[in-house]
């Protein structure tokens, strides 16, 4: 889930600059000088990166894997790591700020939003929108076998259900077209999860309160922030970015990789999205405090992101 600091409509505005965005959520707190959370995500996002990850706690750890999903949005991180496990035991525990958000996720239902017509996807890709697209899983368009794979996991999990307000949606969209000429009209596909797994517990969390939102007892082998962490360090709406000052930004961090040390077993693994090292400046200060706080980067082959780190020792 992305913080911002005020509403933000990406389908008439031209400089979005996460793309992508869809949701939006507001907080019934504030949180530092932002008081809103964006909700957007996709199946498979990153899939390179997780798929590594799970592969490494299988080789490392034997028995029941516990995942850690932080950021968590609409649950579309949790559902892609419960069908790559497929029949293999696993517990996750996901947290978000927004309740709205999690009650969501705890429904098992995602949907998918389509250009409806020829001008509306060409704007769309014009915006580079979906930069993560992960609509592939419904389309018919020619697949590669990697592409193949993800769509049959998402078929045998994933079944059709029709929207209860479909009809009031599409009553707004035709309206908003009317009185926003660069409106991008949408058709909407809902999908259901066949069976809601109870090893996958969602709640309210916040990362920088950890201690309050799971135990910190070092039983876990997978903790992911996905494409979220430097929102926590800048004070990032999406028309602009500033950095927080590098001291408050510094303690942050370090809050938080003492307590996500203390979640982790030993070689566990912390990820936080194959693009985390090109969102901001100031991602070293990410680095630097994790170096510092029991966490060393490790290689996926051929690709050189530090956004997989391993817990080589305990912190106080």
């Amino acid at each position: 889930m992305q913080i911002l600091n005020r509403n933000f409509n990406p389908q008439v505005s031209p400089t979005p600059n996460f793309s992508g965005h869809a949701g939006f959520e507001k907080l019934p707190f504030h949180y530092g000088m932002r008081n809103g959370v964006t909700t957007e995500t996709r199946l498979f996002r990153d899939y390179k990166s997780i798929k590594f990850a799970l592969n490494y706690i299988d080789e490392v750890f034997k028995g029941t894997k516990n995942i850690v999903v932080g950021a968590c949005a609409t649950g579309e991180d949790v559902f892609s790591i419960k069908m790559l496990r497929g029949k293999k035991q696993t517990k996750i525990t996901a947290f978000d700020l927004g309740s709205d958000t999690i009650t969501n996720a705890k429904s098992g239902i995602i949907e998918f939003e389509v250009p409806a017509d020829e001008k509306s996807r060409k704007y769309v890709e014009k915006l580079n929108m979906d930069a993560y697209n992960d609509k592939f899983l419904t389309g018919k368009e020619n697949l590669n076998e990697e592409e193949k794979y993800l769509k049959q996991l998402f078929e045998d999990n994933f079944e059709p259900i029709e929207s209860k307000t479909k009809l009031i949606y599409k009553i707004k969209e035709k309206l908003q077209k009317i009185l926003f000429t660069t409106y991008v009209e949408f058709d909407k596909k809902f999908f259901k999860m066949k069976e809601i797994d109870k090893n996958c517990e969602f709640k309210n969390g916040n990362i920088m309160d950890l201690e309050n939102t799971l135990p910190l007892d070092g039983s876990n082998h997978l903790f992911t922030f996905k494409n979220a962490m430097y929102h926590l360090i800048t004070d990032n709406n999406h028309c602009q970015s500033e950095s927080l000052d590098p001291t408050k930004a510094t303690a942050i961090l370090n809050k938080i990789f003492t307590d996500v040390n203390k979640a982790l077993i030993k070689k566990g693994l912390f990820v936080m999205g194959e693009l985390e090292h090109l969102q901001h400046n100031e991602m070293h200060l990410v680095d630097k405090s994790l170096l510092e706080h029991g966490f060393l980067p490790v290689r996926m082959p051929d690709r050189p992101y530090l956004n997989i780190w391993e817990k080589v020792k305990e912190v106080d």
